[in-house]
């Protein structure tokens, strides 16, 4: 029995660990303010599949429920009660999410944690199989994997994926786009619709590859629209990374999750269209002041706040050109007009 338990008490580390990397690999970085809620929901959705089979099998109870009696009617009842509370904890705790775009119905939100305990629960389980052949290549090749958190804006998926491949043309990258394979498709799509609901949200369902040669060994990189990752390398990596983290601009997407820092990320995509247009004023400038002192008091992770203040370097350095090429042609326009003199 001791020895049943150490293995099971394994499983539902690995099972988590599974949820974790499904998330990532599938979906993407949640939300900062919200991936504890969300792992939590994970948890408790393979717990579930747990309880599930102990209703079925109250001989199992015992494994995934301490301190229970020995007796059999009283285990079922004890366990239809925690299959029956689980779901419900599920869904309250769905909307008590920040980045989750209201609605006027919290009952019936709490009452889809039955379907979101089932396919979170299921896909987790179902993951173990397929995440491990999707990821073995990569591991035999000892090939590295990054990410970084983007959310595409509604209709801008093709815009994205073009600019992507210009960035990568442009440094003489080869770069060919590709369909994901069957069971990526299927998993990426039935996790995104849970997701969906979860957040009141809608995202784009397209998920392509872009295999990229012409550094090292290249690397191959998947984009959706809430996440960029890079496999491959780590010499080819960590270059893509650089180089994206650097060109892609913001016009067709966000970099964060968080609505209050999207809203700040809205914000300096407009300055930078007024900046562009060479239409800047001083407000302009006083404005990318304060939103970096904001950026100081806003709870967020570094990666957020990174992403931010790069963004925010940019600006500064595209309205200090302007303003010096403004002050150049002054400077000329005068020195002509005394010469004329």
């Amino acid at each position: 029995m001791p020895i049943i338990r150490v293995l099971l008490t394994g499983l539902a580390k690995l099972l988590s660990k599974v949820f974790s990397m499904a998330t990532l690999t599938f979906f993407g970085r949640v939300p900062s303010k919200d991936d504890s809620k969300i792992s939590f929901m994970g948890l408790l959705s393979l717990y579930w599949i747990y309880i599930s089979l102990s209703v079925i099998f109250p001989d199992l109870a015992e494994y995934f429920i301490p301190f229970l009696p020995d007796d059999d009617m009283i285990i079922r009842i004890i366990a239809v009660l925690i299959w029956i509370l689980i779901p419900l904890v599920i869904g309250y705790t769905s909307t008590k999410l920040e980045n989750r775009h209201p609605d006027h119905s919290r009952v019936k939100q709490t009452l889809m944690g039955f379907p979101y305990a089932l396919v979170l629960g299921l896909l987790s389980m179902a993951l173990i199989i397929v995440i491990p052949i999707l990821k073995m290549p990569n591991y035999m090749k000892r090939h590295v994997q990054e990410q970084f958190a983007i959310m595409i804006r509604e209709g801008k998926y093709e815009d994205v994926l073009d600019e992507i491949v210009d960035i990568l043309e442009s440094h003489d990258l080869k770069a060919e786009v590709k369909d994901t394979e069957k069971v990526a498709r299927w998993t990426f799509v039935v996790l995104t619709h849970v997701m969906e609901r979860i957040f009141n949200n809608k995202f784009d369902k397209k998920m392509k590859y872009i295999k990229v040669e012409g550094y090292d060994d290249g690397a191959t990189i998947t984009l959706h629209a809430t996440d960029l990752s890079i496999v491959g390398p780590k010499k080819a990596v960590y270059f893509l990374k650089h180089v994206l983290s650097e060109e892609i601009e913001p016009e067709h997407l966000y970099f964060t999750w968080d609505d209050p820092i999207r809203e700040k990320e809205e914000e300096i995509r407009k300055i930078k269209n007024r900046i562009k247009d060479k239409e800047e004023t001083e407000d302009d400038l006083e404005r990318m002041h304060e939103i970096t002192r904001e950026l100081r008091e806003t709870p967020m992770s570094n990666e957020d706040w990174n992403s931010v203040r790069r963004q925010l370097y940019k600006l500064e350095i595209d309205y200090y050109k302007n303003r010096t090429e403004e002050q150049e042609s002054s400077n000329n326009k005068r020195e002509n007009y005394q010469s004329a003199d």
